[in-house]
């Protein structure tokens, strides 16, 4: 049995092969839906009074354009059932086309599109690698902050880098 929320916008699955979920998107039916969502975990508790999902224990976020695991995803939502953040805890690994980012925490703030990693982060593109304590990245601009950073850059066969998410 699922429970809706917000006419169909977010739901939480029955758990199957033991693991709770939640799929998200504009069609509350992932058999139709093209742009989904779908969040998995060993547990899911939601608090309805706060607007608050928290998943734990392999978490696997799967989207038509990320995949992201973590230990924990705490999602925040406004009253009108829309995602207002996202906190990925321990061992987090964000993966998009040829891009690899991971961290011991993420936080996406939907408002500007900002993601913030820090606890180890490092962001990968075939070779190259930005590191540093924290790395802010907007996923609607094309523009990176590295806080202190260091750039490896290989040359390809091109003469040149693949390129860095921000720095391409």
């Amino acid at each position: 049995m699922a429970v809706w929320l917000a006419a169909g916008l977010l739901r939480a699955q029955e758990p199957g092969a033991g693991r709770a979920g939640m799929t998200m998107g504009r069609d509350p039916s992932p058999e139709g839906a093209t742009n989904v969502t779908t969040v998995t975990a060993q547990r899911l508790s939601f608090d309805y009074k706060r607007y608050i999902a928290v998943f734990e224990e392999d978490v696997i976020v799967e989207d038509p354009e990320v995949r992201i695991e973590a230990d924990k995803l705490v999602v925040i939502f406004d009253q009108a059932n829309e995602i207002r953040s996202a906190t990925a805890l321990g061992n987090v690994r964000i993966r998009n086309e040829d891009r690899v980012a991971t961290c011991g925490k993420a936080i996406y703030i939907k408002k500007n599109g900002e993601v913030i990693l820090t606890v180890d982060p490092e962001l990968k593109r075939g070779d190259d690698m930005v590191k540093g304590d924290k790395i802010t990245f907007w996923l609607n601009e094309d523009r990176m902050v590295c806080e202190p950073g260091m750039l490896v850059i290989h040359s390809g066969d091109e003469g040149g880098s693949k390129g860095i998410p921000g720095l391409e």
